[in-house]
C-alpha cells in the first residue's frame, strides 16, 4: 500500500468494500446450521380446517383371500383328525391349528391361545359370608287325573300347574 493519505471519497470506498465483504460473511455463517436446541413446549390444538371436497371414487381392489373361521373342536383327542383353524383345549389353555393335520400336541403345528390360570393364594377369597335361607325346591311333580295339565308341588308347599297340549 501507498503511503499516501486518502481522500475522503478513496476511505468512503474502503469502508464499504469492508461493509460488503463483512455482510457477505455473516450470509455464509448464517447458512451453517448451529446445535440443536430443546424442543419447545407443546402448542394449542389448531382450529380443524373445512371439509375438502369429495374425491373420484377409485378402482376396485383385488379379490381378498376367503377366510376359515375358526371351529371349536371341544378337548383335544389325539386320535381325531384337525384342520387349519381348529381350535381345541388342552391342559388348561386353548390352541389353535395352524395348518390341515398339525400332528401331535403341543407342536410346531398349533398355536397356543390361551393357558391355563395360576391357582389363588388362601385367603384372596374373603371371608365367608352367613349362611342364606334354604332354596326353593321342586319336592313332587304329578299329571291330573284328567292327564290335561302337570302339577308341581315345591318344598315350600306352593303348587303350580303347567296345561299339556296333547295332539
Amino acid at each position: 500500500m501507498s503511503d499516501k493519505p486518502l481522500t475522503l471519497a478513496d476511505a468512503i470506498g474502503v469502508c464499504l468494500a469492508l461493509c460488503q465483504r463483512c455482510m457477505e460473511e455473516v450470509r455464509a455463517l448464517s447458512l451453517v446450521p448451529g446445535p440443536v436446541g430443546d424442543p419447545g413446549p407443546q402448542g394449542p390444538q389448531g382450529v380443524a380446517g373445512e371439509t375438502g371436497d369429495r374425491g373420484e371414487k377409485g378402482e376396485p381392489g383385488s379379490p381378498g383371500i376367503a377366510a376359515k373361521e375358526w371351529r371349536h373342536r371341544r378337548g383335544h383327542n389325539p386320535s381325531q383328525t384337525y384342520e387349519l383353524h381348529d381350535v381345541v383345549t388342552h391342559d388348561g389353555g386353548s390352541w389353535l391349528a395352524l395348518y390341515d393335520d398339525p400332528g401331535v400336541l403341543p407342536g410346531p403345528g398349533w398355536a397356543q391361545l390361551t393357558v391355563r390360570g395360576q391357582r389363588g393364594k388362601p385367603g384372596d377369597k374373603g371371608d365367608r359370608g352367613l349362611t342364606g335361607p334354604e332354596g326353593r325346591g321342586i319336592a313332587e311333580v304329578s299329571i291330573t287325573e284328567a292327564g290335561d295339565a302337570l302339577v308341581f308341588r315345591f318344598t315350600d308347599g306352593v303348587e303350580r300347574s303347567i296345561p299339556v297340549v296333547t295332539r
